[in-house]
């Protein structure tokens, strides 16, 4: 398994697969390797959490999280 993305296009499927398609309202996408997250979840925590979780996939240097909390 490749730990390092080759790119920020291979970094965004990585984050991708790390969420999931449970979170099919989240928008990914990267550049330098700083991942953006825009998108609606349905709490603080949960925005937290998805930022907490893309930060631990290989290769994701900082992440900007933009997900707004809505009510779903």
């Amino acid at each position: 398994m490749e730990r390092t993305p080759a790119n920020d296009a291979h970094l965004v499927q990585l984050v991708r697969g790390a969420l999931g398609r449970c979170r099919p309202r989240i928008n990914v996408s990267s550049c330098s390797f700083v991942v953006t997250l825009h998108g609606t979840v349905s709490s603080p925590q949960e925005r937290d959490e998805i930022g907490a979780l893309v930060r631990t996939v290989p290769g994701v240097s900082g992440v900007i999280n933009r997900l707004r909390v809505t009510a779903l």
